[in-house]
C-alpha cells in the first residue's frame, strides 16, 4: 500500500505541471495538454485511493476506479487532439466536438455502467476486481487512441523541418509510448494475470507523457545528450536510493494503521519534498553537471584576461578564437552602437558597416527585450517572442546569425556578438546557452571597449595606453557634476600615477540641495582596471535613475561588479547622499580604509568609517550593509581616502598610514577644501621621495553653514 504514495507524487507533479503552462497562453496545443494533464492527475487519484478503500469500502472504491478508467481515455483523447495540429494553434471545431462527445460516452459506459468493471475488492496486498462484459473492448479502445497519438506525432516530426520542434514530437512520441506501454502492463495485464502487487503503481503510468508535454511547451532550445543522460542517472537515482525507502516505510505505517491514511500520506509527501531537494542536490552534485561548470570557468577565465590594450582589432580577433574554439561557430561577428545610435559592425572587416539605422525596428525591439541571450530555436518556438518575432528573425537571418549575445547599459544598446551557424551543421543547444549566460559580462566589458575606444589608426602615433587615458578616463572625470552650494566647499583629486588606473569619484546632483557621491578603487591595474571602472561608474549612474532605496543601489551595484566585471574584481569604496537641506550626509561603507570627520564641537579629527563589506566578492551584501548619518555642523568637515594614501610606501618600506593622515588633517583645520588636499598630496608625495605607486583619491568638504540656501 506503501506504493500508492508514489501515485499521489506524481497526481501532485501533473497538476503542478498543468497550471505552470499557464503562461503560455490559451492556444490549443497547450490547452490540450492541460486537460490531459489534469485529467491524468485525476486518473491517478482515483486508482490509488480506489486501490486502498477497496478493503473497506468496495462500492466507494468500485465508483473511483470506473472513474479512473473513463479520466485514462480522456486523458488520451486531449492527447490525440495536441497531436492533430502541434506546434501550431488551429481551431478544428468538428473534431473538438467528436472528442467531447468520445469522452462523454467514455464516463457513460465506464462509470455509469458496469461494462467496464463489476466489482472490486482487496485482501490485505492482494487486490481482486471482476471484469465486465465490455472490458476488454473498452480497454481497447482506449490504448487504440493512445497508439494512434503515437504514431501521429511520430508521423508529424518525421515531416516537420524545423529540428526544433522536430525533437519536440520525438520526445512527445516517446513520451506517449512509454506511457501506454506502462499502463498496458501494469493496469490490464498483471491483473489479468493474477499480479496486483505493483497495481497502485498503475497511476505514474500518465507521468512521462505530461513531463514530454511539458518538454515540448516549454523548451525553447535543443537539449545536450549529454547533459540529458546526467538528469536521467540523477532522477533515476534518488528514485531508487531515497524515493523507493520512503515508500516502503509509508507501506508499513500503513499495513498498520489505515485509519490514519491522510496523516501518514501527508507525512510521506512532507518527507519527500523536504528531503528530495537535498537528495537532489547532493546527487547533481555527484553525477551532474560539474564538467560543464568547469568548461564554462575556463571560458570566462579566458575572455577575462584579455589584453585590452592590444587593441580592438587584436582583441576582437583573439576574442572571436575564443568563440570558435568554445562553440564550434562557423564565424563571429561584433556589433557596436554607433554615433548616430544604430548599429555598426565592427569585426570582422577593416571598415565599419552600418547594419540598422538609429531608427530601424529592430533597435528599439532589441532594446525592449528582458533576456541578453537569444538563439534562433528561442525565437522560433518560444511564445515570448511572439510581438518581436518577424524583426527579429528577418534580423538575424540577414546576418545569417544562429545566436546573439546583447550588451546593454540601462535601455540602450552598447554593442552585441552574432555567432554563425556551427561547423558541424547543428543548432545551439541549452548547454550553449547556459555558457553564452556565464559569458554574458565579460563580453560586457569587451562591449563597452569596443564602444568607447578609437579605431587603432588613431591611436598609431601615440602610445596606447596613453592615448586611451586622454580619450576615455579624462572625458569620464570631466563629466562629474560639481558640488556647488552656497557654505560648502569641496575638492577632491582622482589620477593614476600609470596614467591609467581603477580609482573612482563621481558625484550627481539629485536636486537643489542634494548631492551623490561614490568614491573608490576597483581592483587591478591599468587598461583593464580603467576599463572596469569606466563601466562601474556609468552603471552606478544608471542604477541611481532606476533605484530609490539606497541600500538596495548598493547591492545592486555588487551584483553587477559579480555578474559583469572580469573575475576577481572588486571595488572598496564608499556611497554617499549628501543631504544639504538637512545638514547631514549619509553613507554606506564597502571598505574604504579612511573616513575622517572634523568634528568643531570636539576640535578633534574622527575616524567614522567603521567596518565595511567590499563589493565584489559575495553576490547578496544587502544583509550586510549598513547605511550611516552624520549632522554636519557649522564649520564641521569630511575627509575620504582610498589606499593610495594610507598605503603609500617610503624607501625604507614604511607606510605613511592614517597617523600622518590625521596630522596633516588636524594642521589644516578651517583651511579650503582644495587647500586640504593639496597639503595631503605633497606630504604624501614627500614621504616617498616622490614615487606614488598607486592610483590616489581623496575628496574633502568643507560646511561653515553662515550661507546656506533655504528650500
Amino acid at each position: 500500500m506503501g506504493l500508492t504514495i508514489f501515485t499521489y507524487l506524481a497526481a501532485i507533479v501533473m497538476v503542478i505541471t498543468a497550471f505552470r503552462t499557464k503562461r503560455l497562453g490559451s492556444g490549443t496545443g497547450s490547452t490540450a495538454f492541460k486537460l490531459g494533464a489534469l485529467a491524468s492527475a485525476a486518473y491517478a487519484v482515483c486508482l490509488a485511493t480506489g486501490y486502498l478503500l477497496a478493503a473497506d469500502n468496495q462500492d466507494m472504491a468500485l465508483s473511483l476506479l470506473r472513474w479512473a478508467g473513463a479520466l485514462a481515455l480522456a486523458s488520451y483523447a486531449a492527447f490525440f487532439r495536441m497531436a492533430l495540429t502541434y506546434p501550431y494553434a488551429r481551431k478544428i471545431y468538428l473534431v473538438d466536438l467528436a472528442l467531447t462527445v468520445l469522452v462523454g460516452i467514455a464516463v457513460w459506459r465506464f462509470v455509469y455502467t458496469a461494462d467496464f468493471l463489476e466489482s472490486v475488492r482487496r485482501i490485505e496486498l492482494e487486490y481482486i476486481r471482476f471484469e465486465g462484459a465490455a472490458h476488454g473492448l473498452l480497454s481497447t479502445l482506449g490504448a487504440a487512441l493512445a497508439l494512434a497519438t503515437t504514431v501521429l506525432f511520430l508521423i508529424r516530426g518525421l515531416t516537420t523541418a524545423s529540428r526544433m520542434y522536430k525533437q519536440h514530437l520525438f520526445v512527445l512520441t516517446v513520451g506517449l509510448a512509454v506511457s501506454v506501454a506502462y499502463g498496458y502492463i501494469l493496469a490490464i495485464y498483471f491483473p489479468g494475470q493474477g499480479k496486483n502487487v505493483v497495481y497502485p503503481l498503475a497511476g505514474l503510468s500518465a507521468l512521462p507523457a505530461i513531463l514530454a508535454g511539458y518538454y515540448a511547451l516549454t523548451a525553447t532550445r535543443l537539449f545536450h545528450v549529454g547533459t540529458l543522460a546526467k538528469s536521467t542517472l540523477t532522477y533515476g537515482l534518488l528514485i531508487v536510493f531515497f524515493g523507493l525507502p520512503l515508500g516502503v516505510v509509508v507501506g508499513v505505517l500503513l499495513m498498520f494503521r489505515l485509519d490514519m491514511l491522510a496523516f501518514v500520506l501527508g507525512v510521506g509527501v512532507l518527507g519527500f519534498l523536504m528531503f528530495g531537494r537535498w537528495a537532489e542536490g547532493f546527487l547533481k552534485g555527484r553525477f551532474g553537471s560539474a564538467r560543464d561548470e568547469e568548461a564554462r570557468e575556463e571560458l570566462e577565465t579566458a575572455i577575462a584576461h584579455l589584453d585590452l590594450s592590444a587593441g580592438r582589432d587584436e582583441v576582437l580577433g583573439k576574442l572571436s578564437e575564443i568563440m570558435a574554439d568554445a562553440f564550434g561557430s562557423s564565424w563571429f561577428m561584433a556589433i557596436s552602437e554607433n554615433e548616430s545610435g544604430g548599429l555598426s559592425r565592427v569585426f570582422p572587416g577593416a571598415e565599419e558597416e552600418e547594419l540598422a539605422a538609429s531608427d530601424s525596428p529592430i533597435v528599439p525591439v532589441l532594446t525592449a527585450l528582458d533576456r541578453s541571450v537569444v538563439l534562433k530555436t528561442d525565437v522560433i518556438a518560444d511564445p515570448a517572442f511572439a510581438d518581436s518575432k518577424t524583426a527579429i528573425f528577418g534580423f538575424m537571418d540577414a546576418l545569417g546569425s544562429e545566436a546573439l549575445i546583447l550588451a546593454r547599459e540601462g535601455r540602450r544598446i552598447v554593442g552585441l556578438f552574432a555567432f554563425g551557424p556551427k561547423r558541424n551543421g547543428r543548432d545551439y543547444n541549452a548547454l550553449d546557452y547556459e555558457a553564452f549566460l556565464a559569458i554574458h559580462g565579460k563580453l560586457f566589458v569587451v562591449a563597452y571597449y569596443v564602444r568607447h575606444v578609437a579605431r587603432e589608426s588613431l591611436l598609431s602615433t601615440v602610445e596606447k595606453e596613453i592615448g586611451l587615458a586622454d580619450q576615455i578616463v579624462k572625458s569620464v572625470q570631466e563629466s562629474i557634476a560639481p558640488i556647488d552650494y552656497p557654505g560648502v566647499d569641496v575638492s577632491f583629486v582622482c589620477r593614476s600615477t600609470r596614467q591609467l588606473g581603477g580609482d573612482l569619484y563621481d558625484a550627481v546632483r539629485l536636486s537643489e540641495h542634494r548631492w551623490f557621491f561614490v568614491v573608490g578603487d576597483v581592483s587591478g591595474k591599468g587598461l583593464n582596471a580603467s576599463m572596469s571602472m569606466i563601466i562601474l561608474k556609468s552603471m552606478i549612474r544608471t542604477l541611481l535613475r532606476e533605484e530609490k532605496d539606497f541600500i538596495k543601489l548598493v547591492s545592486r551595484t555588487n551584483q553587477f561588479i559579480k555578474d559583469h566585471l572580469p573575475r576577481g574584481t572588486f571595488f572598496a569604496g564608499v556611497f554617499g547622499f549628501l543631504a544639504l537641506d538637512k545638514r547631514s550626509i549619509y553613507f554606506i561603507n564597502c571598505g574604504i580604509p579612511a573616513i575622517f570627520f572634523r568634528s568643531p564641537s570636539l576640535d578633534a579629527i574622527i575616524e567614522v568609517q567603521g567596518e565595511g563589506k567590499m563589493l565584489g566578492f559575495v553576490r547578496n551584501l544587502e544583509p550586510h550593509l549598513k547605511t550611516r548619518r552624520l549632522d554636519l555642523p557649522v564649520n564641521s568637515g569630511l575627509v575620504i581616502s582610498t589606499d593610495g594614501i594610507i598605503e603609500a610606501e617610503s624607501i625604507r618600506g614604511e607606510h605613511y598610514g592614517k597617523e600622518r593622515l590625521v596630522r596633516i588633517l588636524t594642521e589644516n583645520r578651517g583651511a579650503p577644501a582644495a587647500d586640504i588636499v593639496d597639503s595631503v598630496i605633497r606630504s604624501a608625495t614627500s614621504f616617498t621621495d616622490g614615487r606614488l605607486e598607486d592610483d590616489i583619491t581623496l575628496l574633502a568638504i568643507n560646511f561653515h553653514g553662515h550661507k546656506e540656501k533655504t528650500s
